[in-house]
């Protein structure tokens, strides 16, 4: 969240953070997939309807009020995009069509950082049915399986970059589906298994390191190494720092357990919506130095109050939905450090 902030920012150094959205998505789907398979492993079925229901409660009141808020706010922000400008950005928001709509027609102009939540929505929609399939296969063509998806989306990734360009290959959720395969491939791999050693689990963290450092120092927007190259190898950090933090005393784990990640995780989801709006305003205000301090601390106000007036109330009611569902969150969190997989759980879910 924090190099995702810091580019649009346009912080110096943090100019390649936008790869932290691979690292969301590689999240996204391990723990999406690790809630479907424990909820089968202990039922031998997905609750469909309570499944898509908790994922509504999760994303859509928090996206519904930022919208609103923008809606009443942009018209006098950006005075140059009449209202039903304003309009049509918001409800391609609402109804997760940013994605495709700015990779071929560069819309929404403003909430332009939705195609994200868009990518991961179209996820949700179909990844429960592939999970249904997946679990009436042997665990090793599971694998194999997943890892033969993992490689064909990355190869269209690479094929559609060098037919269409990066704005119409970047954005869009069938070119971008790859990280999600690559987290729901190492939730399905660690399942069986259960944890790494420490010791491994430390390697396991310095290489991941090692490798979003490099992500971060040579992964430059528009290059073609970005999407070819660097786009992988931010799936394999985050998949390394899944395993590492999956282990509770590994170095990893130590530092994800640190309070402020902590805090930063749970209300990542508010932080996401709220903050790019307010970077495009004030970039062009203020330099760099002013603007990320500003835009952090808006951002982390706003999604505290997101979350203590709408997401944590509705964070209950959603747990009472379904004994099952719940059960597997709590399996899931019990996995390693709890602080741990509280941040990895929370920023998983943006």
């Amino acid at each position: 969240m924090v190099l995702v902030i810091a580019d649009h920012c346009r912080v110096p150094v943090f100019y390649q953070g936008y790869l932290g959205v691979d690292l969301f998505f590689v999240l996204s789907g391990f723990l999406i997939t690790r809630l479907l398979m424990d909820e089968i492993d202990a039922t031998g079925r997905v609750d469909l309807s309570g499944f898509y229901l908790r994922r509504l409660l999760r994303l859509a009141p928090a996206l519904l009020l930022f919208l609103t808020a923008y809606l009443l706010i942009a018209p006098w922000l950006w005075p140059q995009f009449d209202l039903l400008l304003h309009v049509r950005d918001a409800g391609l928001a609402a109804f997760y069509l940013s994605d495709y709509s700015e990779a071929f027609w560069h819309n929404p102009n403003v909430l332009i950082h939705t195609w994200s939540l868009s990518v991961e929505e179209h996820f949700y929609l179909i990844w429960p049915f592939a999970v249904l399939l997946l679990a009436r296969i042997e665990p090793r063509w599971r694998l194999v399986g997943l890892f033969g998806i993992y490689l064909l989306a990355s190869a269209w990734r690479i094929f559609e970059y060098e037919t269409m360009g990066w704005d119409s290959t970047y954005y869009r959720f069938d070119t971008r589906i790859g990280g999600l395969v690559c987290g729901a491939l190492l939730a399905i791999s660690l399942q069986p298994k259960g944890l790494v050693s420490e010791r491994a689990a430390n390697a396991v963290g310095l290489f991941a390191w090692a490798a979003l450092l490099l992500c971060l120092s040579i992964g430059f927007w528009g290059a073609p190494w970005s999407l070819v190259v660097m786009t992988n190898l931010a799936h394999m950090a985050a998949c390394g720092l899944l395993i590492s933090a999956s282990t509770k005393n590994s170095w990893v784990s130590s530092i994800l357990s640190a309070p402020p990640l902590v805090g930063v995780g749970i209300i990542s989801y508010g932080m996401y919506l709220w903050h790019y709006p307010a970077a495009l305003y004030f970039r062009e205000l203020t330099p760099w130095y002013l603007t990320g301090p500003i835009v952090l601390s808006f951002s982390i106000v706003m999604a505290t109050v997101s979350y203590l007036t709408i997401e944590r109330p509705l964070q209950r009611y959603r747990r009472s939905l379904g004994g099952n569902q719940r059960n597997a969150e709590a399996k899931l969190a019990s996995a390693g450090d709890d602080r741990a997989s509280q941040a990895a759980t929370a920023a998983a879910t943006t």
